[in-house]
């Protein structure tokens, strides 16, 4: 089994892992732009790791978005340098709301 078809969930120190069908799930992106990081569901912005200037690569995490009192790791999916944050912590975000942009690598 790939990777990508594994999901692990972490509940009170115990790590589940589940099997994710082929064709189950379909990411939303909100954004054809791999450069457009946007929040995937509504939450609110607990922390912002990242800064106009800064440079990241794919899977970085870029800010924590609590949802559902859980937080989420929103990464980047793309090398290149941050152009722009345009959300700040304790933002109420929606999702397809931009979060930053990324200018990527070439």
């Amino acid at each position: 089994m790939k990777d990508e078809e594994l999901g692990r969930l972490n509940i009170d120190y115990t790590t589940y892992t589940t099997e994710v069908p082929e064709g189950s799930v379909t990411p939303f992106r909100g954004s054809t732009d791999l450069g457009e990081v946007r929040a995937v569901i509504p939450g609110t912005v607990v922390e912002v790791r990242t800064a106009p200037g800064d440079t990241v690569e794919d899977g970085d995490v870029l800010l924590l978005l609590d949802a559902m009192k859980m937080h989420n790791e929103v990464c980047a999916e793309v090398d290149g340098r941050v152009e722009e944050v345009a959300v700040e912590a304790g933002d109420r975000v929606e999702k397809g709301q931009l979060l930053v942009r990324i200018t990527q690598s070439q």
